[in-house]
């Protein structure tokens, strides 16, 4: 026989007879580290009292009791620690009346040349039982505190049916549904006039719970139609298991505290910028006229210059906060307007047309309707286009597609990107536009993770949405709306701000 490990540390032995005892030991000799014989069942609870074993190997028959009752006493004492009862009856009956004692297992004392094999194998099958029903009780547990954390999660986490009936949801979610007036279990029973854009995204959300395929990732914004403030991001996950009913995973985070944020800095900044140009503009023009009146005190002639120069070094700090240079820093100014769409997606395809083609890309653009005009500002548009369209054929392989469609759809304009490339984990697309988001399977292309936080910025700005639909090793599709009224504000501006 093949030497055996150790299966259990401290074992104690309850066996009256000694050559029993001897030839007992002799046989778990290897498997078992320390053995402890005792002769009764009063001496074997004295044991148990002093040390703790991991297994008991009793004889079912002994001086103080017997059957059924030896195995009931050391029940009582040791009602964890498995017990396995050697008996010298062939009757099943007797192995059969210790098993509902409380016994673990049974076996004949037969002392042949098989014994020790049958033992180890009792014992392996004791060992294995042991580490399964462990196993068993960490992922019971693990899953409940799984759950604990899910269910006080601030995020809501539901599985779906295909139907958009709940499986299951926290109460982060069902807090989600409530603020759109939802108190039933369907995702589909939000009223469309309760969200902005209502019909065009709802619908939108039934085709993909219906039609989001395996491993695929689709996220989008909810914003509540009367309460702006009030707005989640929502991902839905299609499962990979296979089932016939293919449910999906639904998160929801609530955004509007960050919306609330950015509404609060976007009119402090206006505001603050506005009210600093005026006095600034002011001293400037004032130390100015001064210069120019003639004057013999080089002194004050000098400080009027100082003056001058700092006045104009903050004016032109104020314009350069709101420049679009400013771009990658965070903060700046658009002004949309209704601009026709070819140009801004002429000047797009014109620029990355060789790239395309160097890297065996094919770019193609489609129109649903000629003549198609959008309220946007046009550098900020191409800007989001040439981002999703670089990205795109940048993570395309050699001989893929990548699509550029424009449509004109109730209140906006939809620009939607598509490609046929390495597509996105779940876990990533969440953090997808965060800023210096960088996907784990694109940190060998160059990059700096800025690209896809400024289309949200400049998209947000706008009043718009982005829609993501991803699929690893199938592509990803991204979908932004310019709504054809964007906030501005007095002045015919938005301003997008940095708020990572």
């Amino acid at each position: 026989m093949e030497q055996q490990g150790i299966l259990f540390a401290n074992v104690l032995l309850v066996e009256d007879e000694p050559a029993h005892a001897l030839l007992i030991e002799r046989n778990v000799r290897g498997l078992v580290g320390t053995l402890v014989t005792c002769s009764t069942i009063g001496r074997a609870r004295d044991a148990i009292a002093r040390g703790p074993f991991d297994l008991i190997i009793s004889d079912l028959n002994l001086p103080d009791l017997r059957s059924e009752e030896a195995v009931r006493a050391l029940r009582e004492v040791a009602p964890k620690v498995p017990l396995l009862v050697l008996t010298s009856s062939s009757a099943l009956s007797d192995g059969i009346a210790a098993m509902r004692a409380g016994a673990s297992d049974f076996l004949v004392k037969n002392f042949d040349s098989s014994f020790r094999d049958v033992l180890h194998l009792v014992l392996s099958r004791l060992r294995g039982l042991l580490d399964a029903e462990r196993e068993r009780a960490n992922v019971t547990r693990d899953r409940d505190l799984l759950r604990e954390a899910i269910e006080n999660s601030n995020d809501g986490l539901a599985v779906a049916y295909r139907d958009g009936q709940l499986r299951y949801c926290n109460s982060g979610f069902t807090s989600f549904l409530s603020s759109f007036g939802v108190a039933g279990e369907s995702l589909l029973d939000i009223p469309p006039d309760s969200v902005v854009r209502g019909d065009e995204t709802l619908q939108k959300l039934r085709e993909q719970i219906r039609d989001l395929e395996a491993g695929a990732i689709w996220t989008t914004e909810l914003v509540h139609a009367q309460e702006h403030e009030v707005a989640f991001d929502i991902s839905i996950f299609a499962s990979r298991d296979g089932s016939s009913d293919r449910p999906l995973v639904l998160w929801v985070r609530d955004i509007r505290e960050r919306k609330r944020r950015e509404r609060f800095q976007r009119e402090i900044l206006s505001t603050t910028t506005h009210d600093l140009k005026g006095p600034l503009g002011a001293i400037s023009v004032s130390c100015d006229v001064l210069l120019e009146s003639p004057s013999g005190d080089e002194r004050s002639h000098a400080l009027l210059e100082r003056i001058s120069t700092a006045a104009s070094g903050a004016i032109h700090l104020i314009e350069e906060c709101l420049s679009l240079r400013r771009i990658e820093d965070g903060a700046f100014v658009m002004h949309p307007t209704v601009n026709e769409m070819a140009p801004v997606v002429e000047r797009v395809v014109e620029s990355f047309t060789l790239t395309a083609k160097t890297r065996g890309v094919e770019l193609t653009v489609e129109w649903n309707e000629p003549g198609i005009l959008g309220c946007i500002d046009p550098l900020g548009c191409e800007r989001v286009i040439s981002n999703l369209v670089s990205n795109a054929i940048k993570f395309s392989q050699k001989g893929g597609e990548v699509t550029l469609r424009i449509a004109r759809r109730a209140g906006g304009v939809v620009i939607t990107v598509t490609d046929r490339g390495s597509g996105m984990e779940p876990s990533e697309a969440q953090g997808l536009f965060h800023r210096y988001a960088r996907l784990s399977s694109h940190a060998g292309v160059a990059g700096s993770g800025l690209g896809l936080f400024i289309v949200k910025c400049i998209v947000s700005a706008h009043g718009g949405s982005i829609d993501v639909t991803s699929a690893v090793g199938k592509g990803t599709i991204f979908d932004v709306f310019f709504p054809d009224h964007p906030p501005c504000n007095e002045r015919g501006e938005i301003l997008c701000l940095d708020f990572a």
